[in-house]
């Protein structure tokens, strides 16, 4: 999956300004119009993968707020959203690189990080693909991982030394690696 940028997201705004900004998530469900975008997040995100190597980039994060009962009023538009942002932009900087993430949940989901997966306008509307994201392991030739591995085996402690609680002085302190 492809994550969109802040530079997308802005070239689109400037593009398409009367458009109406929809969020759809989950199967074909919708933020409700009457949203609310609550914040703008900048992260700085430090890393280092299990492999040694660093890594550093940024994340957007806008946050959005769905009341708890749905009004019937038209969506949010992309000069709107584009005016919030010339306000934020007296604040902060942020880096046309950064990966954009919208931040939602409601009474039905639990609060979480989504990966902006598509943008697109669809008849009077400006349509943004919520994904969710997955753990990957970046360093996986190095660590040992195999690239297609989606999740770990559950590990057994009476078959496995790996997250035993009890070494002796003959095994090795090295743990396999993806080890807990």
């Amino acid at each position: 999956m492809k994550t969109q940028t802040w530079k997308d997201f802005k070239t689109n705004l400037d593009l398409y300004p009367e458009l109406q900004l929809e969020f759809e998530y989950g199967k074909n469900q919708t933020i409700f119009p009457n949203y609310h975008i609550t914040e703008f997040k900048l992260a700085n995100i430090q890393s280092v993968d299990c492999g040694g190597k660093s890594d550093s980039w940024f994340d957007i994060i806008l946050q959005v707020l769905e009341p708890k009962t749905k009004e019937n009023t038209k969506f949010m538009t992309l000069g709107k959203v584009n005016s919030i942002l010339k306000k934020v932009s007296t604040s902060m900087l942020i880096p046309d690189d950064a990966r954009l993430r919208i931040e939602f949940g409601n009474d039905n989901i639990a609060m979480r990080q989504y990966f902006v997966s598509e943008m697109q306008p669809k008849n009077h509307a400006f349509r943004i693909q919520l994904a969710d994201g997955k753990t990957e392991c970046k360093a996986n030739e190095s660590c040992g991982l195999l690239k297609d591995l989606v999740s770990f085996p559950k590990l057994e402690k009476q078959n496995s030394s790996c997250c035993s609680s009890k070494k002796t002085a003959t095994e090795k302190e090295e743990e396999p690696a993806g080890c807990c």
